[in-house]
């Protein structure tokens, strides 16, 4: 191989240097927004994690009070049965005599 023009061989190099440099410098500014979409992304998912285990606790606190309160579900209904049929065995026996 014989090297005709050295300035030209040198100028196309330095050219493709350029390009180069022209294309890390252009991936490093991508680079860095998909850094910093990546942070945000990060601390939001942080954030909903956190809200979470707010819930989970929530959840807890009332699966726990639950099966209470179903109970005194059960003690009022029966309750206001019972006083329905004493208020109607009244009535009834107002209206019989």
């Amino acid at each position: 191989m014989s090297v005709q023009n050295p300035p030209d061989i040198t100028q196309y190099r330095l050219e493709m240097i350029e390009k180069t440099l022209a294309s890390i410098s252009e991936s490093l500014h991508q680079l860095t927004a998909l850094e910093q979409k990546h942070l945000e992304t990060r601390e939001a998912l942080g954030r909903a994690f956190d809200r979470i285990e707010d819930h989970d606790e929530r959840v807890r606190k009332i699966e726990t009070q639950m099966p209470t309160l179903n109970l005194v579900k059960g003690w009022v209904i029966t309750s206001v049965i019972g006083i329905a049929g004493l208020v109607g065995l009244a009535i009834f026996k107002m209206i019989v005599k």
